[in-house]
């Protein structure tokens, strides 16, 4: 399945569920991370992994997250 890519790297995008704002820095056409990560890190409901996922620097900490597309706007 193709999905499109709907942000881009610089720009700057707002996580739905943990309320945090942050820049893209790369993006992954689909889930690149280990099954390990995907379990430990995403609840019921899971974001499907083939759909786009972004590799976002938190503004508020300088931490780095990995986010589904649909998680973001």
């Amino acid at each position: 399945m193709q999905t499109t890519v709907n942000f881009t790297i610089g720009q700057i995008v707002h996580h739905l569920l943990f309320d945090y704002r942050g820049v893209i820095f790369d993006v992954d056409a689909d889930f690149q991370g280990t099954e390990e990560w995907y379990e430990k890190n995403t609840s019921t409901g899971a974001p499907p992994k083939d759909e786009p996922w972004y590799h976002v620097l938190i503004d508020d900490d300088g931490r780095v997250a990995y986010v589904a597309q649909r998680n973001i706007e």
